[in-house]
């Protein structure tokens, strides 16, 4: 009988320990503003696949989202300067969004600029406010920021 109230005490711990959220993990409001991360590059044939996520803290919708984000070689030139544009983005909401970037080995990336805000507008919130308010994180192997 004391090995099952063990067992059976033990497993309620473990329980309790998967069950509550890591440190740095808590779920909470989202801050204000833009987030965008860069989640995962891999190669889809002849293009380099970016998966990206962005979130809108913001109270209000926005009409339209895009970035510029820039690409640089392992030589530390730029190999291409595009525009991902994630349109709509509801309040409070995280999107995934994937883009290939044709003719690019992913491997010989080495880092994405995030040069601005390209578009961003919903009520009460301006691309220079988007500017000023947007932070990045980044999960791939390469530099990714602003």
């Amino acid at each position: 009988m004391r090995r099952g109230i063990t067992c059976f005490a033990s497993g309620l711990a473990l329980t309790a320990m998967l069950s509550a959220p890591a440190a740095g993990q808590e779920k909470g409001p989202a801050a204000a503003g833009l987030h965008l991360e860069l989640n995962r590059l891999e190669q889809n044939g002849a293009a380099c696949r970016a998966t990206l996520l962005v979130r809108n803290g913001y109270d209000a919708s926005l009409d339209e989202t895009a970035f510029e984000l820039v690409m640089f070689d392992q030589a530390g030139l730029i190999s291409l300067m595009t525009v991902f544009d994630f349109g709509m983005l509801p309040a409070g909401k995280t999107l995934v969004r994937r883009f290939d970037l044709a003719q690019t080995d992913c491997s010989a990336l080495t880092r994405m600029l995030v040069n601005g805000v390209s578009r961003c507008a919903g009520e009460g919130v301006d691309l220079a406010r988007c500017q000023t308010d947007l932070t990045t994180a980044n999960r791939a192997g390469i530099d990714f920021g602003r």
